[in-house]
């Protein structure tokens, strides 16, 4: 659907004049590709689609305005070319039935994505998802606008390059983001100048987060690898991508901010051979070079694996150096130099490592266990005998009990799945089977499993509200009387509830930024992080906050807690 609006579509400004924009020259009388969405197309009743901004294997991304913040946006589509198809002047993508199913895969991926990282909004260096929504036979996810330029263009406009004392002043804060994005279950696999902004405050962001296909090569979808700042492991669909995959891409965005020239390409011929950064430009720190080769070595056995070691290391007080510049103990280690303090916050350092090794450890049997049990499961080793007609009937008669989360609920979710199906169907008469069914007492389940459970037989509007009587996800309300029959498909209007409307500030003594902030998630209280230097506290872990621990938080009226996390 088209819509009439002063706005000019190249910019997003008021324009009451004919002819191109005095700001960005854009004209309504330019072309645009046909496959993508017109401007002026509106979606979900709420953001004009603008121009478009740029497109790659996944999708194309475009400049917005959300009509009710009454604020500029950035929208992505999900469109993988190579999947789907649009017809000029036409909104719906059209799938071939062949691609149909790899279609649906990588936009639930797209969707998983993009919710994972609307959740974090909270973090002020990663470009914030506002709104995730599905339409015209895809999915959309809506960003916040950057008012800003790339660290490409910024570098370009500052002669090239950054001194390492200007690094330990910008970058800090996206090492700390990486490392919560990760702990979040997500990785990047694009980190580059192209994809960090440089806002007009002088803070960078993360921006650009793709599914995994559209950042590995040899797969279904046009890949986007950005040559030089990619790992080894992207050039192939046969090797794990990991955290140490962004590692090497943050490492590689260092090498080119303090030298000037970005690594080889990890597939190009002379990939192996480009030097040192302090043998491009002396003023770099030994150690500080040697950790961001490190960082980008070509074997993931060898790389540093996790965004935490690797800063830890960057940030580390240099090895002593004796008055030819060499250690006077050979390679004897020079922890014995420093300060006790200092060494037992590294002797805590290499325990926190080992901890998260042997986690890592239990996680791949954890995960072995899981495909064991998935293949059993699809082999149909793991199938249930089908029940006599006798117990099929008992099960068949019993009500379903309200939902509460506990595990007895849980052991039963199987015979409550197969007690709903005739709970919503036993009262029809036969000459309206499938077509009538009766509706459920919705009260005090959860919304969510609600939906997955009935969501093919009735539609679902919530309304979201809070309530000092029902938890956080559960209905206390509907449009619709239990025991009313209704036509399949009809709409019901739920209320369900968020939660208290004031909550405790939770106590963060020694704990990660990324569990914390979920805790702040799961509690409705809106934050923001910022990156402080706490000497004594490790990297990562939570100083202090806006709020005392104890303190009461309106959540109902947006009151937000400001976490400062230890940034070196």
């Amino acid at each position: 659907m088209l819509t009439e609006t002063t706005l000019c579509m190249g910019c997003m400004n008021e324009k009451t004049y004919d002819g191109p924009c005095k700001l960005c020259g854009y004209s309504d009388l330019d072309p645009y590709i046909p496959t993508y969405l017109a401007p002026k197309t509106v979606l979900n009743d709420r953001y004009i689609v603008g121009r478009l901004l740029s497109y790659n294997g996944e999708g194309a991304v475009y400049i917005g305005y959300d009509k009710i913040a009454g604020a500029k946006v950035t929208i992505k589509e999900f469109m993988p070319d190579t999947l789907c198809t649009r017809r000029k002047g036409e909104t719906l993508i059209a799938v071939n039935s062949r691609n149909s199913p790899l279609y649906k895969t990588n936009m639930s991926e797209f969707e998983d994505l993009n919710r994972t990282l609307m959740k974090l909004r909270g973090m002020t260096h990663i470009q914030a998802v506002l709104d995730v929504f599905c339409e015209n036979n895809t999915c959309y996810a809506v960003f916040e606008f950057i008012n800003g330029i790339s660290l490409k263009t910024f570098l370009a406009n500052s002669s090239g390059g950054l001194t390492w004392d200007q690094v330990k002043e910008l970058f800090p804060p996206i090492f700390t983001t990486l490392s919560v994005v990760h702990q979040a279950g997500i990785i990047h696999r694009g980190i580059s100048p192209q994809t960090i902004f440089v806002t007009d405050k002088m803070e960078l962001k993360l921006t650009s987060f793709c599914i995994s296909a559209a950042r590995t090569a040899n797969t279904e979808i046009a890949c986007e690898i950005f040559n030089g700042y990619a790992a080894p492991e992207q050039y192939t669909s046969d090797e794990m991508n990991g955290t140490w995959t962004d590692v090497y891409g943050i490492a590689a965005v260092l090498y080119r901010v303090l030298t000037g020239t970005a690594p080889a390409g990890a597939n190009s011929a002379g990939a192996a051979e480009f030097p040192e950064p302090m043998l491009v430009n002396r003023n770099i720190p030994s150690n500080v070079s040697k950790i961001i080769m490190r960082g980008i070595a070509f074997s993931p056995e060898q790389r540093i694996r996790d965004i935490g070691d690797f800063v830890s290391r960057l940030f580390a007080p240099p090895k002593y150096a004796g008055m030819n510049g060499t250690n006077p103990r050979g390679s004897e280690d020079v922890t014995q130099n420093l300060s006790a303090k200092t060494q037992r916050r590294l002797e805590k350092q290499r325990k926190e490592r080992k901890k998260t090794i042997a986690v890592m450890i239990i996680c791949g049997v954890v995960l072995i266990i899981f495909a064991i049990v998935f293949a059993l499961a699809m082999s149909g080793k793991l199938t249930p005998e089908p029940l006599p007609d006798s117990v099929q009937s008992s099960v068949s008669g019993e009500n379903i009990s309200s939902e509460s989360g506990t595990a007895s609920e849980t052991s039963d979710a199987a015979a409550n799945s197969d007690a709903s199906e005739s709970e919503v169907s036993e009262t029809s008469s036969p000459s309206d089977l499938g077509e009538l069914i009766k509706v459920p007492d919705f009260t005090d389940r959860r919304y969510d499993s609600t939906v997955t459970r009935f969501g093919d037989m009735f539609t679902f509007v919530p309304t979201y509200d809070y309530s000092e009587e029902h938890k956080a996800g559960f209905m206390y309300d509907q449009s619709v009387a239990a025991d009313t029959m209704v036509e399949k498909g009809a709409e019901i209007k739920v209320k369900v509830s968020k939660g208290s409307s004031t909550v405790v500030l939770p106590d963060y003594t020694d704990k990660k930024s990324a569990d914390y902030v979920a805790e702040l998630t799961a509690l409705n209280i809106k934050y923001s992080i910022e990156t402080v230097i706490a000497e004594g506290i490790d990297y990562g872990i939570v100083a202090y906050c806006s709020k005392e621990v104890g303190d009461l938080i309106d959540v109902s009226d947006g009151e937000t807690v400001i976490v400062y996390v230890s940034g070196v």
